[in-house]
């Protein structure tokens, strides 16, 4: 009897110690999950990075490195700006995955991986595809975002992933916004055109500018500074062959000469908007009638008089 008695407890401790063992030696869950994921779904080396694809919401922009410079080649052929595209470079290249945060299909929508809101990108070295992957919404902390493979149902959080480097609500944001850049002391005279005046502003040779003989006041220091650094609000990919005569046109007298035409698009009690073209541009830009009166003003506002 006592023999049996010794025998059920070293069966007892047996099976406890099997179980500890088991216990000890076995991966489970979430642990798996974080010490065994891959720190990147790829690796790039930044300065050999020539093109991406982006694909958001039904619409693709195409950034092409060409000569050191950043351009869009698709859809349109347009400058892009340099520092957005080497931000999101810098975020691809520097990332880390975080953990695994579910691969059930049917949370993809709750973590941004749907028709609106997944960003599918493509990055190219030397044009050859290094990899892709797709952005779904920003992570809970600070520079973070869930990401996924273009395969499989694994979501993802990465760190050190800024959300807002590489995705762009807007595709046009990729873009270069500058429309023209005048130095300020090359301006020798600008004219302006309307359908109820035209007048031209010149400047003496100590860089005062008069009407005739009237001098201007300070509402030309406005347009000048402007002329430096004018942004478009928007994008319009059309053209105005055939537009008739602008609404406002504004022509400045440089070392070259540039000529501004702002045709009315958009007219109604509430809503004003107007398409720019630009001498010597292919790209035609669109805007609202409170920005086209920064750059456009009246005889009466120049002179002082209102």
């Amino acid at each position: 009897m006592k023999n049996n008695k010794n025998l059920y407890i070293l069966i007892t401790v047996f099976l406890v110690l099997v179980v500890i063992a088991y216990l000890l030696t076995t991966e489970r869950g979430a642990r798996t999950t974080t010490f065994k994921l891959e720190e990147k779904l790829f690796v790039i080396d930044s300065a050999s990075v020539d093109k991406l694809e982006i694909d958001r919401n039904g619409k693709k922009v195409v950034l092409q490195k060409t000569g050191g410079k950043w351009n869009l080649t698709s859809p349109v052929n347009y400058s892009a700006m340099d520092k957005f595209v080497n931000d999101a470079i810098y975020t691809i290249k520097n990332y880390k995955i975080a953990s695994k945060v579910s691969d059930n299909p049917s949370n993809k929508d709750k973590f941004g991986f749907n028709d609106t809101n997944a960003t599918r990108v493509a990055v190219f070295q030397g044009g050859v595809l290094a990899g892709q992957f797709i952005v779904g919404s920003a992570g809970p902390g600070n520079a973070q975002a869930y990401l996924k493979k273009t395969e499989g149902n694994e979501i993802l959080l990465a760190e050190d992933f800024v959300w807002s480097y590489v995705v762009k609500t807007d595709l046009d944001e990729w873009r270069d916004k500058l429309i023209v850049s005048i130095p300020k002391n090359s301006v020798k005279s600008i004219e302006f055109v309307s359908k109820d005046d035209r007048f031209t502003v010149s400047s003496d040779s100590l860089g005062k500018f008069f009407i005739g003989k009237d001098s201007v006041s300070g509402a030309l220091d406005g347009v000048l500074n402007l002329l430096q650094n004018y942004n478009t609000q928007f994008f319009k990919d059309t053209v105005l062959a055939g537009a008739g005569n602008p609404e406002y046109l504004v022509r400045v007298e440089h070392k070259n000469a540039t000529e501004l035409k702002f045709y009315k698009y958009v007219d109604t009690e509430t809503v004003k908007r107007y398409l720019l073209q630009v001498s010597g541009m292919l790209q035609i830009f669109e805007m609202d009638e409170n920005y086209v009166k920064q750059i456009f003003k009246t005889r009466k506002e120049l002179l002082g008089k209102n």
